[in-house]
């Protein structure tokens, strides 16, 4: 009983002091290239400009922290309702506060895949719409967005079946094709 109480303890410890990380601003993850009339100059302040605009549009959120947040928040529901769970469980067997360290340690584990899954589509989500702002504002003051190269084409192999082999059986006799010693 102890030994799972100290386990759930540990558990929320480590994920409150990890909710507290931090990570910095979005960055663009976008190509952008000097348009042809363009100084490295004028290329840096319109850089600056573009991701302070970019910013702007996400309100400030950085993805990681957006990330962070929803990791989180999916595991401490996972745990608070695994804790539930758990105790109404243990309650039928006679075991209320068992059953509720049970199911918490087993809604922490559910509630963290949970959490995981959403924070990378949050993280991602902010950072879509960071790098589709910063590359419309460059593209906008004239500097060249690299795209991807187009994929190469796919070469389909077909295989043909081989055509049928008939076999005839061996003429009966044995002694034109076999010698009995």
């Amino acid at each position: 009983m102890k030994s799972a109480v100290a386990i759930v303890s540990i558990a929320a410890v480590g994920l409150s002091l990890g909710g507290c990380a931090s990570t910095g601003p979005a960055a663009p993850t976008v190509a952008v290239m000097p348009g042809q009339s363009k100084s490295y100059e004028a290329f840096q302040r319109d850089d600056a400009f573009c991701q302070s605009q970019a910013q702007r549009a996400v309100g400030y959120q950085s993805p990681g922290q957006t990330a962070n947040d929803q990791a989180v928040a999916g595991a401490a529901v996972g745990t608070a309702l695994g804790a539930i769970a758990g105790a109404a469980i243990g309650a039928a067997s006679g075991n209320a506060g068992r059953g509720a360290a049970i199911g918490a340690g087993a809604g922490l584990l559910g509630g963290s895949a949970v959490g995981a899954a959403n924070a990378r589509e949050a993280g991602g989500s902010v950072q879509a719409r960071f790098d589709l702002a910063y590359a419309q504002c460059m593209r906008a003051r004239g500097h060249d967005i690299m795209t991807a190269p187009p994929p190469r084409p796919v070469t389909t192999v077909i295989y043909e079946r081989p055509a049928p082999v008939y076999v005839y059986p061996r003429p009966y006799g044995g002694h034109y094709y076999y010698r009995r010693w």
